[in-house]
């Protein structure tokens, strides 16, 4: 291929690849979790796959250790490296892993650099350097139909049924996967990651579809205020309470136990340990599912929602520790943060001793008194479902100052009636 071809063949990619980031623009990405099936495969294709993340281990490693020259005219087609073992002696490797990985792994350890020197700069502080991995647990893919592809019932119709089998780059058969239903049919695909956790290896793939103009739900509920507790985690101005708190299993516990026995750098020790990460990886995907659902049921039907910005951090840190571990208040306080319907009040704002009928302040309340009464009108009601309702009465109030005349411009306020 000469210089004219080569020039032409980047021109062509160059301009599929503009027309396919405006046709994404215009379509809503999601992510779905796909958990690769390593049964189907044999043991050396096992073994190759979880060689890859050992390999970019070794070879991010490799990049840290190189000086700022010798980084920036790094050759991502090079194959032998050297790195260090556990006694400081120089060890040479060979990466057998396909040259997009070598690239993904380049220009990731490039974008950590670039952010770490655009905040020394906005700083002015020395922010340290990037240290040395001891594990490397996600391998991006960045190109579709190269790095990774998916596999149709019918090769020449893209929009036909999906199989249960992707192909990653490196491996020649095809890997099942379990939670393909999740895509719809016609879903365009882009780039993906391959994550290493303790369950197993997932393949997160990003795909995108048409926007759906009409609204799924259909049914129109009313404005709600929600609070956030620790004896009740969540309370909604319409009386609904959910308990959220998901506590840390028995197993986990003996297993914890088992491993403080054991001598550390053993072999028993190391799949106890393996199995502690089992643990807490189906702890945290149970906290994350209740949240989910404790979300779907506060958003779905409502066009407003009022919550106050509480401080989970700081009760995380004082008496309510163990409560606010075993929860996902924080999970779900952040899901509610970036929907552009819920109203965040300031922390500051006395939901818990504001009366939402006369608007008095009771400055005596404490902790104990779970049931509020208004000195003034004599106003009684649970303690959390007051606060959500004088949470709702505050969103709607500032929902009704946002007045059109507000809006106009120097020139159309101060023009003189016609």
């Amino acid at each position: 291929m000469n210089d004219l071809e080569r020039k032409e063949k980047n021109m062509a990619i160059k301009e599929r690849g503009k027309a396919t980031r405006l046709r994404h623009a215009l379509m809503r990405p999601f992510v779905v979790e796909l958990k690769l099936d390593l049964r189907c495969l044999n043991k050396a294709e096992r073994n190759k796959l979880f060689l890859y993340f050992t390999e970019c281990r070794r070879l991010c490693n490799h990049l840290i250790s190189l000086s700022l020259e010798e980084f920036r005219v790094f050759d991502t087609k090079t194959r032998d490296i050297t790195s260090l073992d556990k006694d400081g002696n120089s060890v040479e490797h060979h990466l057998d892993m396909p040259a997009k990985f070598i690239q993904s792994v380049y220009s990731s350890l490039k974008r950590d650099m670039a952010s770490l020197a655009a905040k020394r700069k906005k700083t002015g502080k020395k922010n340290g350097k990037l240290r040395f991995r001891s594990s490397y647990n996600t391998i991006k893919l960045n190109q579709y139909r190269d790095t990774h592809w998916i596999c149709y019932t019918d090769e020449g119709n893209r929009n036909g049924k999906y199989r249960n089998t992707v192909h990653i780059a490196g491996i020649k058969r095809p890997v099942r996967v379990f939670g393909m239903d999740q895509i719809p049919h016609g879903a365009e695909f882009a780039n993906a990651k391959l994550v290493k956790r303790p369950s197993g290896i997932y393949l997160m793939l990003t795909c995108y579809v048409p926007v759906n103009e009409g609204n799924m739900h259909s049914e129109d509920k009313p404005d709600i205020g929600i609070d956030f507790g620790i004896k009740t985690a969540i309370t909604t101005s319409e009386g609904e309470k959910y308990d959220i708190q998901i506590r840390e299993p028995e197993r986990l516990k003996g297993l914890q136990k088992k491993l403080a026995r054991q001598i550390k750098g053993s072999k028993g020790w190391y799949a106890t340990r393996h199995l502690i990460r089992r643990e807490y990886e189906k702890l945290a995907n149970r906290r994350r599912a209740k949240a989910n659902q404790v979300y779907h049921d506060i958003i779905t039907g409502r066009k407003i929602v009022v919550m106050q910005d509480e401080n989970i951090k700081g009760w995380h840190k004082g008496l309510f520790g163990k409560q606010v571990q075993n929860s996902a208040l924080g999970t779900l306080q952040s899901k509610l943060k970036v929907n552009k319907n819920v109203l965040v009040i300031d922390r500051f704002f006395p939901s818990t001793r504001m009366c939402p009928c006369c608007g008095t302040v009771k400055e005596d309340i404490t902790l104990s008194d779970r049931t509020f009464v208004c000195n003034s009108c004599g106003y009684t009601e649970d303690r959390d479902v007051k606060a959500a309702k004088t949470l709702l009465i505050a969103g709607q109030h500032i929902m009704s100052c946002k007045l059109a005349e507000y809006k106009r411009t120097p020139e159309e306020w101060y023009a003189p009636c016609q």
